[in-house]
């Protein structure tokens, strides 16, 4: 192992992967999670795109990549991630999915260890950052990663502090097992896209995961809906609900969150009645969840420099994932984001790492993480709502103008496509 020692504060996602690509390349780390080793929290859905792509292929190895794509479920090439618009009386008004478009850490990961503060220090003659946690511990290393979520201690204590939570929603979610009997309940649309509704005061998401079963491809066309995997299909939905239309100040209040929602909507379509009371009456259904979302607000390039405290902004101290680009889930990137953060951080550690972790070196490899970091992370925040959640009416004008161009603008992009999709594959395959 490089003397050089890197400390995670966060055992999700991005840390758990940045952990493998330090241990891939004989780097010394030690992750600190703070919830304890066999806790039962669960996230609900997550789609891996490109930049958790770009993430697996700087930390981990062949082998390791195709261990983990061997256990994700694949959608069926039936369904498309582009969501439709619909109204709340269940009128469609675009669909977007017809527009043409394109870990091994074990001995490495200490749990129980919630981060309270870090501090700079002298050690050995050389500079380090000594970690505390609320159990009386500590530990020392040359940079410490924040990874450590939208709660993040790491960032509060940095100075950047740029992640709020949203107050004017109480978000209500949920997801259930999805066997062809029910799925044959839900609209057939579902089956082809997402569904997104938007009102004046109220926004839903509504999607379904359904994995191939590549033991029957050999069934009829007609037979499609049946060739999914019914054991692992899921469906999963969102809707975010004003707090001042609820008649409650606390969550914990919420005796049926169910009913609350069923309740809201009650003036719309039958459809979404249906598509929320899916699930209801299994024996094993889990609660509602209800949560506030959280967001973050895009830091200056020179964030650190502006820092007015000389015990904030420690060039030794770097963020990724929620921990500084916090964003709501409605575009579905916040974990990809996180683990592309960790193809950005992993090459700069690397060679700081080499040359022997001077405090300068260091600081220049940190500007030029975060350099291609935050235009790109802080694009999604941007495109997923910002620091409020979005207020559109598809009941009102707005839907009548999204309705006239998509009957006008989809068969156009849909003839060009058609018409230029071959010029484009012999362009690429000259490339």
């Amino acid at each position: 192992m490089s003397s050089f020692k890197v400390l995670i504060i966060g055992g999700g996602l991005s840390g758990a992967l940045l952990a493998n690509g330090l241990l891939n390349n004989n780097i010394d780390f030690t992750i600190f999670e703070r919830d304890h080793a066999h806790s039962k929290r669960e996230g609900y859905q997550i789609r891996l795109g490109a930049g958790a792509n770009a993430g697996f292929r700087v930390c981990l190895t062949d082998a390791q990549i195709q261990t983990i794509t061997n256990k994700l479920g694949k959608s069926t090439v039936t369904a498309s991630t582009a969501p439709a618009l619909y109204t709340s009386q269940f009128r469609e008004l675009i669909d977007f999915s017809a527009v043409p478009s394109d870990v091994v850490l074990a001995g490495h990961i200490e749990y129980g260890k919630a981060f309270i503060r870090y501090s700079g220090v002298e050690r050995g003659g050389e500079e380090k950052v000594r970690v505390e946690f609320e159990d009386g511990s500590c530990e020392y290393g040359d940079v410490v990663v924040g990874a450590d979520g939208a709660n993040s201690r790491v960032n509060k204590q940095s100075g950047l502090n740029n992640i709020t939570r949203i107050e004017s929603h109480w978000s209500f979610v949920s997801k259930g097992n999805l066997p062809y009997e029910r799925m044959m309940q839900l609209p057939a649309k579902l089956r082809q896209s997402p569904m997104v509704v938007s009102t004046k005061h109220t926004s839903m998401y509504y999607a379904l995961y359904l994995p191939e079963d590549f033991s029957k491809a050999s069934m009829p066309s007609a037979e499609i809906e049946k060739r999914y995997n019914e054991a692992e299909a899921l469906f999963y939905w969102g809707v975010n609900i004003p707090v001042r239309d609820l008649p409650y100040k606390d969550i914990l209040e919420i005796k049926d969150k169910r009913k609350v929602v069923l309740n809201h909507i009650r003036n719309w379509a039958l459809e979404y009645h249906t598509m929320f009371s899916i699930g209801a009456d299994d024996a094993d259904a889990a609660d509602l969840l209800v949560l506030k979302f959280h967001a973050s607000s895009k830091p200056a390039a020179d964030w650190r420099a502006r820092l007015t405290d000389p015990g904030q902004g420690h060039a030794r101290v770097w963020l990724m994932g929620d921990a500084i680009h916090a964003m709501q889930p409605n575009r579905g990137q916040g974990g990809n984001q996180a683990l592309q953060d960790c193809a950005d951080m992993l090459p700069r550690l690397l060679t700081v790492a080499k040359k022997g972790a001077s405090t300068s070196d260091i600081s220049a490899a940190c500007a030029a993480y975060e350099a291609d970091m935050i235009p790109r992370a802080f694009e999604w925040v941007k495109k997923s709502g910002g620091t409020s959640i979005p207020n559109i009416d598809f009941d009102g004008w707005v839907g009548v103008v999204v309705g006239i161009v998509a009957v006008v603008l989809v068969p156009l992009m849909q003839l060009y496509a058609r018409v230029f999709a071959p010029v484009r594959e012999e362009e690429s395959s000259e490339m």
